[in-house]
């Protein structure tokens, strides 16, 4: 169908060059929040440092609950990420956090690691 032929065209002459684009964009953003990571973050803490993909994950300080934190990060601070917990099935992951590094600017997202960090 014409969509078809569309599409099939489009992923020969500009597939390539946007994904380029993409890894370019994404990476300054990763590396402006694991930046702001390592400027605010407490001792105790430590976090991936990804090769690709679009979140960094957090293990913060023990007896540090993310999902407590949560609530008091997104009404006091501005910042929403997803508690660890989530990705396990036992358990475990209560001081691990999951961050998104994909729609907040550079300046955003080093301004609310700073004001998550503080709550931390």
């Amino acid at each position: 169908t014409i969509n078809q032929m569309v599409m099939h065209r489009l992923a020969e002459t500009t597939y390539a060059a946007q994904a380029r684009r993409a890894c370019v964009h994404y990476q300054r953003r990763r590396d402006a929040m694991l930046a702001a990571l390592e400027r605010n973050m407490p001792e105790g803490a430590s976090w991936t440092r990804p090769g690709g993909g679009l979140f960094v994950w957090v293990r913060l300080p023990q007896g540090v609950d993310s999902a407590a934190l949560l609530d008091r990060a997104v009404t006091e601070a501005g910042v929403a990420f997803v508690p660890g917990a989530a990705f396990f099935h036992d358990g475990r992951g209560r001081n691990t956090m999951r961050l998104s590094y994909s729609l907040a600017s550079e300046d955003e997202i080093g301004d609310g690691i700073a004001r998550l960090a503080r709550l931390i």
